[in-house]
Formats: structure tokens, C-alpha cells, sequence
């Protein structure tokens, strides 16, 4: 079935009609499918552009897949096929909604999405955590989920140690369906330090700013601080001062209603998170949100940071050419690699520098657009950015 969401909250059923002051005309007569009148409905789906086209499975999932040609969607509704309940027997690992972004060295939980896809009740099983061939933890899970119902299964904490992780999910059962029992997922580990606990994020707006949101989450997971409820203003600096508690794991995300962030094709726009006056992460080139953890740590000496706080990279987004700068303490070998949010490796780099301030010019013209992960080693030390490249 198709169904058609009218989300603008000024628009009454009478204007859908076609009769009263705010209508475009009659958009019942004629159409072959159902018209559902509902504001709240299309706050919950976060619809930022016409069409939005969404795609809701029997299992009650829904994804957003469009806009598409009509074969198209028809081929994409096939997906929903592996989660259709026509067996008395089948568990299933629904794939995570987010994939966390955390402190490396800080603990996250492993969590999965479990669903009944059987027409019996659901009332045990055991799921596995695993990054390639390592078993980082096993749940035995009990209860009774009737068809097509879900809940979220932690399976284990993890500590992640290095940029990416992946990390498979498996249901260790024999079912009628094996082609449901196993997903992937992914944890990002980002080792950005904040060397200071009094904090400032510096917001420029595009020309949209009514599309902005933001928020900062403490390593527990609530919200310490978020965007004011009067509305922003276009092109406009805006400065907010935290004071954060020290060797704690922070999480900032910005948000764009629309998808498009908030810099470059219409306006301007940044971001840039400091301390002490100094840019420590910044951006604005980003789809929907842009995830940014730090540890803050005042004791950090110079010396143990002296690459993390010695490296910058501009310009930073990019469309192919990127300049890597360093500050060493001694003559080292640096080596530099890119990998994708996959964990792949998609560019390698190794040289030879001196002490003190160095300049390197990376050529990433031949990397697809998007985000990655730039990691520098040199001298038993590591440093991590984000960058984005744009063609």
C-alpha cells in the first residue's frame, strides 16, 4: 500500500478538500490512495524535504530509501522479504539504529535489536558479539516476544582501543530463517583531547538557521547542554561557555533538519569547539548530524600531546588536496593513513620528517566524497581527525 503524509500543521482537512483560504486545490478527488492529515506524524519522521520517501516493512521497520522511480521502490520492497514472519521458528538481529562515537579507552555497551520474525512466541536465545575472529561476549536472553515484536539485548561493554571497530552480531540458533541471525554493526573510537575543562563552542549559521540543533552529552549520556529555544538568525556568530569536569568523555552532535549541514552550499556555516582560545575540532560539511567526541584532560603534559595538539589540517572539507601540519619533537618517521567509516583502509602514507614545525600535502582527489578518518603515528604517539571530502 502506498500512503500519502501531510505534514504542514497549518493545512486542515477542508484544504486538502480543496475548499478555504490555505488549499492548493483538491487533492482528494482522483487519488487512489489514503491521505493521512497528521503534523506529529511527520515531526516523528523527521521529513526535511518533499518527497520523502519511506519504506515500512512488515516487521514495522521503517527506512527512508527515496525519492526512487517507482521500479525502484519496487525492488528496494523486497528487501523487506528476509523479515516477513511465514515460519513457526525464527529469531532475528535487527541492525542498530545509530553507530556510537566514542572516546578511545572509554566503555560502551553492545547492544543489539532482537525481533520475533516467527509466527510462534520467541522465548530464548543466545546472541554473540564478535570483531573479526575475537568473541568480545555472549547474552543468553529469555522472555517471550510475540510476532514481530523487538527489544534491545546488551550483549556486553566494550572498550574501544582503536579508530574503527567492527563488530558482528550473531543469534547462535538453529531456526528456519539463517539469513536473518547475523548483522553487522560498527563503534568509532576517536582519541580528541580537550586539554582544558573551560570549553567554548563557537556556532556560525547558514542561511537556513532554523534547521540547527545541537547537544552536548556527558560520558553518561545526558544532555549538559543544547541549543536555546529562541530561534537562530542567518549568518550569525553565536558563542556558548561550558565548564566540563576533568578526564570525562563528551559527545557533541550538531543536527541539520534538512540533511544538507551547515556549510557549503547555502552559506557559510561552522562549528569550532576550543579551549583556551585554540580551534580543537571544528566542521560544517556534514549530512544530517556530525558526531564529535573528546576526553577532556587538563594534566596532559605538552610532551604526551605534543602531536595531538601540534596537528592541523586545512582545508578541511576538501575536494582532493589536504595539508597535514606538525609540530615534533624530534626527527621521526610519520605515518599517515585514511580510513572510511567502514574501517577500510583507503589511503597510506609513510615520511621521513625533522624536528619542530612540518607541512605535508596529501593528494585525496581519488577518494570518494564523504567522511573519513585521518590517523597520524610518529614516535610511539597518535592523533586522529575527521575530514571530509568534497569534489
Amino acid at each position: 500500500m502506498v500512503f500519502f503524509i501531510e505534514g504542514d500543521p497549518q493545512t486542515t482537512l477542508a484544504n486538502l478538500n480543496g475548499s478555504g483560504a490555505n488549499t492548493q486545490g483538491d487533492w482528494v478527488e482522483g487519488t487512489t490512495y489514503p491521505i493521512i492529515d497528521d503534523g506529529d506524524i511527520a515531526d516523528l519522521l523527521e521529513i526535511g524535504y518533499f518527497p520523502t520517501v519511506y519504506r515500512v516493512c512488515p516487521n514495522r521497520m521503517i527506512t527512508e530509501v527515496g525519492p526512487l522511480s517507482s521500479s525502484a521502490l519496487w525492488t528496494s520492497c523486497q528487501g523487506c522479504n528476509q523479515y516477513l514472519a511465514d515460519s513457526p521458528t525464527d529469531g532475528s538481529v535487527l541492525p542498530n539504529v545509530n553507530s556510537p562515537v566514542i572516546c578511545l579507552g572509554t566503555p560502551v555497551d553492545l547492544s543489539i535489536r532482537l525481533q520475533n520474525t516467527g509466527t510462534t512466541p520467541l522465548t530464548s536465545g543466545t546472541i554473540e558479539a564478535k570483531r573479526g575472529t575475537e568473541v568480545l561476549g555472549t547474552a543468553n536472553w529469555t522472555g517471550n516476544l510475540g510476532t514481530y515484536e523487538l527489544e534491545t539485548v546488551t550483549i556486553t561493554t566494550f572498550t574501544p582501543t582503536t579508530a574503527s571497530n567492527n563488530i558482528t552480531y550473531t543469534l547462535l540458533a538453529t531456526d528456519d530463517v539463517a539469513s536473518n541471525n547475523a548483522v553487522n554493526g560498527s563503534i568509532t573510537g576517536d582519541n580528541s583531547i580537550m586539554p582544558e575543562i573551560e570549553v567554548q563552542l563557537e556556532l556560525k549559521t547558514d542561511n537556513y538557521p532554523n534547521e540547527t540543533t545541537w547537544k552536548l552529552f556527558d560520558e553518561a549520556g545526558d544532555i549538559v547542554a543544547q541549543d536555546p529555544t529562541t530561534p537562530y538568525t542567518a549568518a550569525t556568530v553565536y558563542t556558548y561557555d561550558w565548564t566540563l569536569n576533568d578526564n570525562e568523555c563528551y559527545r557533541f552532535e550538531i543536527y541539520d533538519a534538512v540533511g544538507d549541514g551547515i556549510c557549503c552550499d547555502y552559506g557559510t556555516g561552522y562549528f569550532r569547539l576550543k579551549a583556551n582560545g585554540v580551534n580543537i575540532l571544528t566542521g560544517g560539511a556534514f549530512d544530517d548530524i556530525d558526531v564529535e567526541p573528546f576526553k577532556t584532560s587538563v594534566a596532559a603534559s605538552v610532551e604526551e600531546n605534543v602531536l595531538e595538539n601540534g596537528l592541523s589540517i586545512f582545508p578541511n572539507p576538501t575536494n582532493g588536496i589536504l595539508n597535514v601540519n606538525l609540530d615534533l619533537p624530534g626527527a621521526a618517521v610519520v605515518n599517515i593513513s585514511v580510513m572510511n567509516m567502514l574501517g577500510e583502509v583507503v589511503y597510506q602514507n609513510s615520511r621521513s620528517f625533522g624536528a619542530g614545525a612540518q607541512q605535508a600535502a596529501l593528494d585525496l582527489s581519488d577518494i570518494a566524497e564523504g567522511s573519513y578518518f585521518m590517523t597520524v603515528l610518529a614516535d610511539g604517539m597518535t592523533a586522529t581527525r575527521k575530514v571530509t571530502i568534497t569534489h
